[in-house]
């Protein structure tokens, strides 16, 4: 029972982080992940990634340059 209760409360700020961006996005866009298109799903991922990074360097918990919405290179 230890284990179950270890992998269920063991996450890390940043696993709270994303997973909080992650719904968040989802019900800002009225978007249900289990019957989402593949073009919903890849637009709730990327505006999940650009939110989390800002907020990681908001939160002065990352020092990388946040890449900008379906870019290859990093945003200013």
């Amino acid at each position: 029972m230890d284990n179950a209760k270890w992998y269920f409360t063991h996450e890390s700020e940043e696993d709270r982080l994303w997973y909080g961006t992650f719904f968040s996005m989802c019900k800002k866009f009225n978007v249900s992940w289990p019957t989402a298109t593949p073009t919903q799903k890849a637009f709730i991922e990327e505006i999940t990634r650009v939110n989390y990074e800002r907020e990681l360097a908001k939160r002065e918990l990352s020092s990388q340059p946040v890449r900008g919405f379906f870019d290859e290179s990093v945003s200013a």
